[in-house]
């Protein structure tokens, strides 16, 4: 299983939730942000790490054969959209 989401507490409820034999790899938030800072200023402070771990993270959603996604989530909405028009077009 390969979570992606940007939800601390949707990664600890999986986990918790998740049965014994699977195995879950997750791509998550890695860098805690103190305040309401914009993306500009966590780009600067990950020196850009953030962003290309986030576009590894959507390279590898898009190998997957099967999805659980939102429609809240402009992530999930994205996969979504590439999934449809790119991915299963072929």
């Amino acid at each position: 299983i390969y979570l992606a989401t940007e939800d601390p507490l949707a990664i600890k409820e999986f986990e918790s939730n998740k049965p014994p034999n699977w195995t879950v790899y997750i791509s998550g938030p890695t860098f805690k942000s103190s305040g309401n800072q914009g993306p500009h200023v966590l780009a600067i402070q990950t020196e850009g790490s953030d962003g290309l771990e986030a576009l590894a993270a959507l390279l590898v959603s898009l190998e997957a054969n099967k999805y659980v996604l939102t429609t809240e989530s402009n992530w999930s909405r994205l996969i979504n959209e590439l999934r449809k028009n790119i991915v299963d077009r072929r």
